[in-house]
């Protein structure tokens, strides 16, 4: 078997640069994508054993019962492997996890849009001696926008007008969508936020400017910024705190209070990330978040050649004539039996044979590596005839 090495003009880097569009759709605490509602499986569960407005990361385990789901493991030893989820303390514990056990992740792995809801109050724990009994602490979850902090500042430097400033110590409503929805980053100018009251659109956000700016362009205040959103993230951080309804509707979006619909209540009914938050059961409000993402894949194209008067002969033993002789051999000889290439060329005419032409059908292009190990195997949809006096050029792409 002959190789043949790429030159450099026959391999291409380049970027596929893809935007997948989403909208989720929540309504009740359900979650819905792109209005698809999970079939059943056949062992009362769903099919790819995740909820509805939930992506399965790799697809394992579908339709399979619950009690005997595939799982993830690495076996305990020097090496010291294991999940993210298991930590160092777990991991030391040698009643928990023995040398040679077997440390397991379940599948399936899922993400779906989350909520992170951040109260008013002060941006630090403030403790001293001065106030050691009366110290008001930070909430809980005043470290996620304390860590936003810098990112949002940053975008000073391409002219945006959105500064941290007091959201420290705001309200602060967080929508966030997992990286694997959007890819390198959310693109811009394709975030859209619609706020409907029994089934009628009454507010909508958008980044019209392509700056990450949420503007509002319909409901009480158009023209107002509510929020902004970071690309890079996959965060919508809504601050708009004014009535969306004109007056016209309150509900118990947040515990122990009725309140009007506002962008801080924007997203109730989706999964909470840290403090919990009690509202009741919002059907009146629902809401939709469109999207797109970009998402950057590499992409080597490659070319390989089949020169005229190449690749002309095949070890395939139907390329040749099955021969009566035998191979011979005596003392001082040895002999094999004649191979023939069989003629396969087709003659328009009856009875007549046409002259011979060594044919081949070029139907598998291999790709191996510096060590001549394969690494790739390129099938081509319908095997190409190729003659002597023919030269093919075969295009091949490989998505990272």
């Amino acid at each position: 078997m002959s190789f043949k090495r790429f030159d450099g003009q026959d391999l291409i880097y380049s970027t596929l640069v893809a935007k997948p569009a989403y909208k989720f759709v929540i309504h009740s605490g359900s979650v819905y994508k792109e209005d698809e509602i999970l079939l059943d499986g056949n062992f009362s569960n769903k099919v790819k054993h995740i909820s509805n407005g939930e992506i399965s990361l790799h697809e394992i385990n579908i339709n399979r019962p619950s009690d005997s789901l595939a799982y993830s493991f690495i076996e305990k030893d020097t090496t010291r492997y294991a999940n993210r989820t298991i930590s160092t303390s777990q991991f030391d514990d040698q009643d928990q996890f023995a040398p040679g056990a077997h440390l397991t992740q379940s599948y399936p792995m899922k993400a779906g849009l989350s909520r992170i809801f951040v109260d008013s109050g002060p941006e630090f724990t403030d403790q001293t001696f001065e106030n050691i009994g009366s110290t008001i602490p930070a909430g809980a979850n005043k470290k996620y926008i304390r860590a936003l902090k810098n990112v949002i500042n940053s975008r000073d430097a391409f002219g945006q007008v959105f500064e941290y400033g007091t959201l420290g110590t705001a309200k602060v409503n967080l929508v966030c969508a997992p990286g694997i929805f959007y890819g390198s980053t959310i693109d811009k100018g394709s975030v859209e936020l619609n706020y409907y009251i029994t089934g009628t659109l009454v507010a909508q956000l958008k980044d019209s400017n392509k700056d990450g700016i949420l503007i509002e362009t319909t409901g009480p205040n158009v023209g107002s910024t509510a929020g902004m959103a970071i690309y890079e993230q996959g965060i919508m951080l809504l601050t708009g705190s004014w009535d969306l309804s004109a007056g016209s509707y309150t509900d118990q979006f947040f515990q122990g209070s009725l309140g009007p619909p506002t962008w801080l209540s924007f997203g109730t009914g989706l999964p909470v990330v840290g403090e919990t938050i009690n509202h009741t059961s919002v059907v009146s409000s629902s809401y939709d978040i469109k999207f797109k993402g970009t998402n950057k894949i590499p992409t080597l194209t490659m070319f390989a050649f089949a020169e005229k008067g190449r690749y002309n002969f095949s070890t395939n033993p139907s390329f040749f004539v099955r021969d009566s002789k035998q191979s011979s051999s005596g003392k001082r000889s040895y002999s094999e039996p004649n191979k023939i290439i069989k003629n396969i060329t087709k003659s328009n005419f009856v009875n007549f044979d046409a002259p011979f032409q060594s044919t081949t059908y070029i139907s598998k292009v291999g790709i191996y590596d510096e060590n001549k190990n394969l690494i790739a195997v390129a099938t081509l949809a319908n095997p190409v005839k190729k003659t002597s006096d023919r030269d093919y050029m075969i295009k091949m792409r490989l998505d990272f």
